[in-house]
């Protein structure tokens, strides 16, 4: 997204954990005529993502913040359910509201800004094999699809909701992955429908209709049909 975003004239706020990875991120942005700055910050931490987005807004008001941060999990012999749920929903919800209560709040009181919630194709059904991922997306989803609603003609409030894209979550993935895509194609759809104010930006196609068909079967079949799908 940043990379597709880059370009003369436009800034970006950049944030990451690894800050080599980020730094390569923010070169390459600022190769494509971009003015970037990057924070080497953890979601999770309230204090100081509050702290940051605020000084941002200070300086140049944010037009538009996408919560992008997220990680996807396994239990193990060395990690228990509970943890792999504590730690996912610290990232993958916690981090969602760190990232975006700040900005919000001021959006609202200019009444302009745009708020994207990264969340999930599993965002549509808790999935038996990624029982803490697929809730974490359900609830950024459901807390999008409501806002969205609560800040109608204030604020716009999209959901990006992706199947399979190439990234380092998912070259971890040892199952065959359905229409995976990489992440240039996905950056073009995710920005296209943000420029359209979609409230929900699924895709592709196909995986975002038969999960949204899952959710219309009786729950017996349903169940029956999940079962089947890998273990993350």
């Amino acid at each position: 997204m940043a990379l597709h975003y880059a370009a003369k004239g436009v800034f970006l706020a950049l944030s990451g954990r690894n800050a080599e990875r980020l730094h390569s991120v923010a070169e390459a942005c600022r190769s494509q005529g971009a003015e970037v700055e990057e924070r080497g910050i953890d979601v999770a931490d309230e204090a100081a993502m509050m702290q940051w987005v605020e000084d941002l807004d200070d300086r140049k008001a944010l037009d538009l913040v996408i919560a992008n941060a997220g990680i996807g999990l396994s239990t193990s012999k060395e990690r228990s359910l509970h943890e792999t749920t504590k730690q996912t929903f610290d990232v993958n919800v916690t981090g969602v509201f760190n990232t975006i209560h700040p900005a919000l709040e001021r959006m609202k009181e200019r009444k302009q800004g745009q708020i994207a919630i990264m969340a999930s194709i599993a965002g549509f059904r808790g999935m038996p094999g990624a029982a803490s991922y697929s809730a974490s997306k359900v609830a950024v989803k459901s807390y999008g699809d409501a806002l969205r609603g609560a800040y109608w003609g204030r604020v716009k409030i999209n959901v990006i909701c992706p199947g399979f894209v190439e990234s380092r979550m998912t070259e971890k993935n040892r199952f065959p992955m359905p229409f995976l895509m990489t992440s240039e194609k996905a950056a073009k759809i995710i920005a296209k429908g943000l420029a359209r104010n979609k409230g929900v930006i699924a895709f592709p196609f196909p995986t975002a209709f038969a999960m949204r068909f899952l959710t219309l079967l009786p729950q017996a079949l349903s169940d029956a049909i999940l079962r089947q799908s890998p273990k993350k």
